[in-house]
């Protein structure tokens, strides 16, 4: 008798720790962003947050992007242009990137590039069903996860996120480090003295072939504008620091924000 009691106290306190949780998480979920809630991030990070204009506005959990540019396949290969869409998920730090691409007037590449549980996977398709590349591995789940972190600038709720940690560096600079399960990658923020982010740059796995190389890897940032009411860069480059020189393979613009 005494056994069945204790199951059944064991098992309302389990549900009311779940319960107290999920309203913890709605709890902040409803609620505006404060001034006191950066307090424990590095000065120059708390500086971008307050030049973003995050102040005052709620907490998310999704975030859908719309993206153009150009993007290149190879350094001796043309500038080809591209549509794609990204959807965000924060509690989970995963994301799904879908792009167009138009090789030649009647000839269309579609990629998709996913991270889901710290696992990256890209796939690319000619003409939208003959699949050319299916790429997985620790190499693409580090490159995908060092992605979700630079691109965590577009909606810079999410650097209050448990996902992601801070390292502070000097007044214009902080070590961010993204963590999910048991995987962990980090990358360099550096900030101008107004707040604002001048560029991201880490270690990322270049994958061609069966050839897998760590090369440092970069982005710019070119322009802000207000979307969503947030001042957020909206052009930019990522570019490889080869030995032989910089290659820059995207330029692209963020044409469209949504939150939720």
């Amino acid at each position: 008798m005494k056994t069945r009691k204790l199951i059944y106290l064991i098992l309302t306190l389990t549900v009311s720790l779940t319960i107290w949780g999920k309203g913890s998480e709605m709890e902040k979920s409803q609620r505006n962003i404060q001034a006191s809630d950066l307090e424990r991030l590095p000065e120059p990070v708390q500086r971008f947050m307050e030049y973003s204009q995050v102040v005052g506005t709620p907490y998310i959990n999704n975030v859908r992007i719309k993206q153009t540019g150009l993007i290149k396949m190879d350094p001796d290969k043309p500038w080809t242009p591209f549509t794609a869409t990204q959807e965000f998920h924060i509690p989970s730090a995963s994301f799904v990137w879908k792009a167009t691409m138009k090789m030649a007037p009647f000839v269309r590449v579609t990629g998709c590039d996913r991270l889901q549980n710290g696992v990256g996977n890209m796939r690319i398709k000619l003409l939208g069903f003959i699949p050319i590349v299916n790429a997985r591995g620790p190499e693409m789940d580090q490159g995908a996860m060092t992605r979700y972190l630079s691109e965590a600038i577009w909606f810079p709720q999410s650097f209050l996120d448990s996902h992601i940690t801070w390292e502070a560096i000097d007044s214009l600079s902080a070590k961010g480090i993204l963590t999910i399960d048991d995987k962990s990658v980090e990358g360099i923020f550096q900030f101008e003295e107004s707040g604002r982010l001048r560029t991201f740059s880490c270690d990322r796995y270049h994958i061609k072939g069966d050839e897998k190389q760590l090369l440092p890897w970069y982005i710019t940032l070119d322009a802000y504008e207000e979307r969503q009411g947030l001042l957020l860069a909206t052009k930019g480059k990522a570019i490889w620091d080869y030995s032989s020189g910089e290659f820059a393979y995207i330029d692209l613009e963020i044409t469209a924000v949504e939150y939720e």
